[in-house]
């Protein structure tokens, strides 16, 4: 029976050898060609589960990827690479690290969570023992840098955290708004974009302090804001510019006050206007006004506190008592220094402004102590540290329900804010009584929309000239009016025969 199986295509020596194999012979080569065949295909098997465990688990991994990338999409997130300093300080935050270093860093009782990068920075919970406070933590805020190595440039914040007990530790790595277009366009929403978030802030119509210090951009960062006001029908702007600088692009769209007896006019203005509303409140049982375009609501911007303290003095009570009083009247002051100091020869705040100020702005303060009195006294304790913010252009906004958040705002170079499209300039003025009242009676006062004057445009065309200015361009930086404005007045002179054109773009004064 064995030898009929043999193959006829076996080799002679190999028929041989198995014609001579004993039965048992033959039973041990089956049984090590079994063995074979087992081993073989145990090692098929194996290769199999492991081809099965790789493909399910890259299978696994494409899932979450799409995923994320789903999750991403619906909530407007973005992937984030660290860069090789985050991944660094990445490191260094995780608990293993912490813990290994904190006893030498003198931050022993402390340990970190997790820390995630963000479109803001870098953020980890640190968790604080009955030894340690949220403040504590804040003062050893220089541990903390040494500990992960932070260069001193790079803003560190610790602020309380969601649960008691713990901290939250900001490392300041990017921006939400690094990459962002900070240009203003009329399609832009409020001052600008929180830091963090990326999303539009805006300034309150409310009396409130705005406080930097030389070349933070106090003028620039109210632009927008005042752009937003004179395009209101229902909102009328008073700019008392002392410097007489920021107040020559808004003649056209805001009344503007410089000298001595202009702002003490303006100033007595505005103290009227808002008695007449209060009574008129009284009399018809109202709280607050309800502004309309026949008497709107008035934002009064002092653009510097301290050279108009120095310059009118005896308009300052009139500016305290609309601080005081004017919020119901729709009558809201904005007050701006560089000199945020309410004592001393050289103050920028009058006490009495300061107590009344709801909304306070601060860009890049001088130190501390100017954050305290402009932020609050607990302002450097709350993380509210102006004075470390870079400049120029952002700002912290505190009393609009914003933690200490800085604000990139957006910017509205000379040239855009010339030429916005002209606004009513509002000026209280005196109108006669009814024909049916009595005689005796006093001549009824509001506040009266009248367009700006194109005899003030003439005049200040005109005074360009003369000084020199001979081309469009010149003449629009010269006399403080849109190009449009410029052009139409040129005409108008140049048919009267009062200006000459020289050649085309320029003009000169007729003899």
């Amino acid at each position: 029976m064995f030898i009929a199986a043999v193959p006829d295509h076996s080799t002679p020596e190999a028929a041989g050898l198995l014609v001579e194999l004993s039965p048992q012979g033959a039973a041990v080569l089956l049984a090590i060609a079994a063995a074979i065949l087992t081993i073989k295909y145990k090692t098929v098997r194996q290769a199999e589960a492991r081809a099965i465990r790789t493909a399910f688990r890259y299978a696994w991994r494409a899932l979450v990827a799409i995923v994320r990338a789903i999750v991403a999409r619906a909530f407007g997130r973005r992937g984030l690479t660290p860069s090789k300093d985050e991944r660094r300080l990445l490191a260094r935050l995780a608990p293993s690290h912490w813990r290994e270093h904190r006893e030498g860093r003198g931050l022993d009782g402390t340990i970190t969570s997790r820390p995630r990068l963000t479109e803001a920075g870098i953020t980890a919970a640190v968790r604080l023992d009955g030894t340690w406070t949220v403040a504590k933590l804040r003062q050893a805020e220089e541990n903390v840098r040494a500990l992960l190595g932070a260069r001193t440039a790079l803003r560190i914040e610790i602020t309380p955290g969601k649960r008691g007990g713990w901290a939250e530790l900001v490392i300041r790595t990017r921006s939400a708004v690094d990459a962002a277009d900070m240009r203003w366009t009329p399609q832009r929403k409020g001052i600008g974009l929180d830091a963090h978030t990326g999303k539009p802030v805006t300034l309150p119509r409310a009396r409130f302090l705005l406080a930097g210090s030389s070349g933070a951009g106090k003028s620039v960062a109210l632009r927008p804001f005042l752009a937003d006001l004179a395009a209101d029908d229902r909102a009328a702007v008073v700019l008392v510019d002392a410097k007489r600088v920021e107040g020559a692009l808004w003649r056209t769209r805001a009344r503007v006050a410089r000298d001595a007896v202009e702002i003490e006019a303006v100033a007595a203005e505005l103290q009227a206007e808002m008695m007449d509303r209060l009574a008129e409140l009284e009399t018809t049982g109202r709280a607050s006004w309800r502004p309309a375009p026949e008497r709107p609501t008035v934002v009064v911007v002092v653009d510097e506190g301290a050279e108009v303290m120095s310059l009118a003095p005896d308009a300052v009570p009139a500016f305290e008592s609309v601080a005081r009083m004017g919020r119901a009247a729709e009558i809201h002051l904005v007050w701006c220094t560089q000199k945020p100091t309410m004592s001393g020869a050289s103050a920028g705040i009058p006490p009495q402004i300061a107590g009344q100020m709801d909304v306070r702005a601060a860009l890049r303060l001088s130190s501390a102590t100017e954050c305290r009195t402009v932020l609050g006294e607990d302002a450097t304790a709350g993380g509210w540290d102006a004075h470390t913010l870079p400049k120029p252009g952002v700002l912290m906004l505190r009393g609009t329900g914003r933690g200490p958040a800085p604000v990139k705002v957006w910017f509205m170079d000379d040239d855009t804010a010339r030429t916005l499209p002209p606004a009513p300039v509002w000026r209280r003025s005196t109108r006669a009584a009814d024909e049916d009242q009595d005689q005796g009676d006093a001549p009824t006062v509001t506040l009266d929309k009248a367009p700006a004057s194109e005899p003030d445009s003439e005049a200040r065309v005109i005074a360009a000239l003369a000084e020199g200015a001979d081309q469009v361009p010149g003449i629009v930086k010269a006399a403080g009016l849109s190009r449009a404005t410029v052009n139409r007045v040129l005409a108008a002179l140049v048919e009267a025969g009062r200006v000459h054109r020289v050649a085309r773009g320029r003009y000169a004064l007729a003899a």
